[in-house]
């Protein structure tokens, strides 16, 4: 109960607020919730609510439907991109900032976020070119963005390569997971059509990137 209906406090605490934890989730929210010294949640509406409508805070990372299904059992079809699910963590790119949250392909344009580039280089050049990979560190660490971009293009077509085996491997494991689907009873599987309609919102996702690659 309290893991699906807590609100989160900046103090790292997660409380239980009777009525707030009616608040629906939504990608664009018009609720902010905080909370007193004493204790007390203060809620207020952040824009103009017409009548009827929901209130809607954030449940989590709104580029992260598959946490939110998850999570709570529902899939948010208004995020606007899905992580990719590429990046291996190290130190270095969490000092770079870099985080899973960052690692985004998005649903509608199927572009690829910046920082996929940036850390499947990191990782393709630790494996390959120690000397290149720090090269590509120092640089972004210090905000020379010609030096990041001159690496990026001499390394491009082995970037490519690897995002392509990525999304391909990917798509070829939603396929799987589809055929397993095959004759099964939604009666005796009751999440299992919510499962699919999850994976076909992840599928259609890096399908628009593949196309794009």
């Amino acid at each position: 109960l309290i893991y699906t209906r807590g609100i989160p406090a900046k103090d790292g605490d997660v409380r239980i607020v009777p009525l707030a934890d009616y608040f629906n989730h939504g990608t664009e929210t018009n609720v902010e919730v905080s909370f007193t010294e004493e204790g007390d949640c203060v809620s207020y509406a952040s824009s103009n609510v017409p009548a009827g409508s929901p209130l809607r805070i954030s449940y989590g990372d709104p580029t992260n439907p598959s946490a939110l299904f998850a999570k709570y059992g529902f899939l948010d079809e208004s995020s606007p991109a899905t992580f990719c699910k590429i990046m291996r963590p190290s130190k270095e790119l969490v000092d770079m900032g870099y985080d899973h949250s960052r690692m985004l392909f998005y649903k509608d344009t199927g572009e690829v976020s910046p920082e996929v580039y940036d850390t499947l280089l990191y990782q393709i050049l630790r494996e390959t070119n120690p000397a290149d990979m720090q090269r590509l560190y120092e640089a972004h660490m210090r905000g020379d963005v010609a030096s990041k971009q001159a690496i990026h293009q001499q390394y491009y077509p082995q970037t490519a390569a690897a995002l392509t085996k990525h999304v391909n491997g990917f798509l070829n494991d939603l396929n799987t997971l589809k055929s397993k689907s095959v004759g099964k009873d939604p009666a005796e599987h009751p999440r299992l059509p919510l499962i699919m309609a999850h994976n076909e919102f992840v599928r259609e996702t890096f399908e628009r990137v593949s196309a794009n690659l």
